[in-house]
């Protein structure tokens, strides 16, 4: 969470309800042993990183302001998702801050002071679940966006798909791909799936492993293992066998069906509730 300083140096004093701050939650909740770990993670949303970068606010040339319709003042917060475009979290403190969308306007005046334009703009605004599900399709667009190549699925793995783990050489498979886009997609979609799954799998939503899961968590490919004559072939199974890191060799025969005869091989592993991905490419050998 980024607390614009000017008008608070810190969220305690975020105005929940009239006359209740944050600060009025947290002494309230930080003695429930119920509510410990709400308190910590809470507490962990704060930075201290500026709403805006010292280079960028050169870029924007301090000749920007943006402000909520209806009134004078600019705020640095809608300045920055103007900028970045990008939404707004906010905590419906007030009438103004309840709405999926704001309405705003923005100011630009010319570095000598003697011309401007006022254009009005739309903002993206989170601050119930509600407006969470009204943002969901612009929401996985701009994941969609993110997430255009091998090299950015591979470089932001940790900020998608964080309950996954990759083994051997999955991470070069991703950053040298040069396939077709729409096998990348399918790959994409079974990736953002099984990290769903295996986060619900952790939070105990799921007691196992089953096939029928991946779908039940959005998953439209088809997902198999192998046919015993390839379990049961040395040669066949040993091309489907990879390391874990810690030092276990297991079979990956469960994989997703992609495009063009590719595969996406992978093992779930029950014990630490997770599942290692392991293989992209070509269909092995068979």
């Amino acid at each position: 969470m980024l607390l614009d300083e000017s008008m608070d140096p810190n969220w305690f004093q975020v105005q929940l309800a009239p006359s209740y701050a944050w600060r009025n939650w947290y002494d309230e909740a930080v003695s429930d042993s119920n509510l410990r770990e709400v308190v910590q993670a809470f507490r962990s949303l704060q930075t201290r990183q500026p709403l805006l970068t010292e280079v960028d606010l050169k870029k924007i040339g301090y000749c920007r302001e943006v402000g909520l319709k209806g009134e004078s003042a600019g705020l640095s917060a809608l300045l920055a998702s103007h900028f970045y475009n990008s939404f707004l979290i906010s905590l419906p403190s007030s009438e103004k801050w309840m709405n999926s969308e704001l309405q705003a306007w923005v100011l630009n005046i010319d570095e000598n002071e003697d011309d401007f334009s006022e254009t009005e703009v739309s903002l993206g605004n989170i601050f119930s679940y509600e407006s969470l599900v009204f943002h969901k399709g612009a929401l996985e667009n701009r994941r969609t966006e993110q997430l255009a190549t091998g090299k950015e699925l591979w470089s932001k793995r940790r900020e998608f798909f964080d309950s996954l783990e990759f083994i051997d050489d999955f991470g070069a498979q991703l950053r040298t791909w040069g396939h077709r886009a729409d096998i990348l997609s399918k790959v994409r979609e079974t990736l953002l799936c099984m990290n769903d799954f295996a986060r619900r799998w952790k939070a105990g939503e799921f007691t196992d492993y089953q096939h029928e899961h991946l779908a039940t968590c959005g998953l439209s490919a088809k997902v198999s293992g192998e046919s015993p004559s390839v379990n049961n072939d040395p040669r066949k199974r040993k091309e489907r066998e990879f390391w874990l890191p810690k030092g276990v060799k297991v079979n990956c025969q469960n994989h997703v069906t992609l495009p063009d005869g590719y595969r996406l091989h992978f093992y779930p592993e029950s014990s630490e509730k997770t599942i290692y991905v392991a293989y992209l490419g070509a269909h092995l050998p068979l």
